[in-house]
């Protein structure tokens, strides 16, 4: 004798299997600070690592990839010598400022002491004479307008 379900019972057990049905999702997989691998049905907090895979293998031959491998290496020993030559060539340069600087600073204080002062002494002692001091100042004006740039009063 077949006895038949009565519907009120089969509800139960369909209530179950969609249950189911929906709680079945995306699982996540992440590795954390620790190397420890977490698996969830939500996507790892911001700060979590991502997994990368790997990319497929190379369709190149052992020889052609160690070939493109040395290219690259090439190119990035010549990019790398490139940036020492450009940091070597900014830090002369900026040696190169600092240099003038510090002559158009020298330049500057002894033209304007020349041209406060009455009578000037030169380093043996003897006192300048008019022509003198004027084919001086003429030298220190020159030697500002190399080293400064510019004209003694600026």
């Amino acid at each position: 004798m077949t006895r038949r379900m009565h519907p009120a019972r089969l509800l139960p057990l369909f209530l179950l299997l969609l249950g189911g049905a929906a709680q079945a999702g995306d699982i996540y997989r992440w590795t954390d600070a620790q190397g420890r691998t977490h698996y969830g049905d939500r996507p790892p907090a911001s700060g979590a690592e991502k997994i990368v895979e790997p990319p497929p293998p190379s369709d190149l031959s052992p020889d052609e990839a160690n070939a493109k491998l040395e290219a690259i290496r090439a190119q990035s020993e010549k990019a790398a010598e490139e940036r020492a030559l450009a940091k070597e060539a900014q830090a002369k340069t900026a040696a190169e400022q600092k240099q003038r600087a510090a002559e158009c600073a020298a330049a500057r204080r002894q033209h304007d002491a020349m041209q406060a002062a009455q009578r000037i002494r030169d380093a043996d002692g003897n006192w300048y004479t008019g022509e003198q001091r004027l084919q001086k100042m003429r030298d220190l004006e020159a030697a500002i307008r190399k080293h400064c740039g510019g004209t003694p009063a600026q």
